[in-house]
C-alpha cells in the first residue's frame, strides 16, 4: 500500500551500501521512519529528499509495518541555513526538539507547522534567531503537554513584577512572594512573554535571550532526558 504525506527530514543515516533510513515528521502519523533506497549512488534522483531539514511530499510504500521512500515533491530544502552556522545550529535544535517530543502514530499538525513556520524565519528572514527557536520550543512544548505557563505567578496568579523563579517540575513561574523553583530573571521572563505572544514589557527584555534559551533547554531536558548538542552550540554561537 502507498500514501502520500508531507514531511520534514529530521534525521537521515547511511544504511547498506547505497541507501539511508530516514526519521520523517509527517502531521498526521507523527514520527516516522522510512528508507530511502540508491541515494548514496552518483546523481540519485532522489538525493534531495534524504536531506535533513527537506520539506517535501512523499510518497510511502508501507508493507509489513515497514516504510520505504518511492518518490517524493519538493517543496523546500531551506538550502540557505547551510550559509550560516548560527542559524543553522537553530534550525539543528528545532529537528531535535521534534525528534525529542514526537510519537510515532500521534498526529500533530500545529508542531508541524510551527516546525515549518520556524525553519521559513531562520532560513529567509532577518528575524533575531534565538526568538525563532524559543517561539517554535514553546510552541512545541505545548503541543507535547509540557507548556510553560507564563500567565502570572503560578501559585497565587499574581503578576511577576521582579524576582521570578520557575518551578522546573510544573513548568510555571512563580513571584518572589512564593518563590517556588529556582530564580530565574526578569528578562528571560519578559522574552519568553514576547516570543509567546503575550503582553511584555520590551525595555526589561535586554540581556535575556541567552538566559531564556537555557532556561528553556534545561527544561526540555528534565522533560525528555535528551541533551540537545545542537541547541547547546547554537547557545554557545548565538550572540
Amino acid at each position: 500500500m502507498e500514501f502520500k504525506t508531507d514531511a520534514i527530514v529530521l534525521k537521515s543515516v547511511d544504511y547498506k551500501e547505497n541507501d539511508k533510513l530516514l526519521t520523517l515528521f509527517t502531521p498526521t502519523r507523527g514520527k516516522v521512519t522510512a528508507g530511502i533506497k540508491g541515494v548514496r549512488k552518483p546523481k540519485a534522483k532522489l538525493n534531495f529528499a534524504s536531506q535533513p531539514f527537506c520539506f517535501a511530499e512523499y510518497v510511502l510504500a508501507e508493507k509489513n509495518e515497514r516504510y520505504t521512500v518511492t518518490s517524493a515533491y519538493l517543496y523546500d530544502g531551506f538550502f540557505a541555513l547551510r550559509t550560516d552556522i548560527t542559524r543553522y545550529y537553530a534550525a539543528c535544535a528545532v529537528l531535535e526538539i521534534c525528534n525529542a517530543l514526537l510519537m510515532e502514530e500521534e498526529r500533530c499538525d500545529g508542531m508541524f507547522i510551527a516546525c515549518v513556520e520556524c525553519l521559513k524565519s531562520l532560513s529567509l528572514s532577518d528575524d533575531d534567531s534565538a526568538e525563532c527557536l524559543l517561539t517554535f520550543a514553546l510552541r512545541a512544548l505545548r503541543e507535547s503537554g509540557y507548556p510553560v505557563d507564563l500567565d502570572g505567578c503560578g501559585v497565587c496568579g499574581a503578576e511577576i513584577a521582579d524576582t521570578p523563579y520557575f518551578d522546573f517540575e510544573f513548568g510555571f513561574f512563580t513571584c518572589k512572594n512564593c518563590a517556588q523553583g529556582e530564580r530565574a530573571s526578569q528578562s528571560n521572563y519578559e522574552l519568553l512573554k514576547k516570543c509567546e505572544g503575550l503582553t511584555y514589557e520590551e525595555n526589561k527584555t535586554e540581556g535575556g535571550h541567552k538566559r531564556a534559551l537555557r532556561l528553556i533547554k534545561a527544561y526540555l531536558t528534565q522533560k525528555t532526558e535528551e541533551e540537545y548538542p545542537c541547541f547547546g552550540e547554537f547557545l554557545r554561537l548565538y550572540e
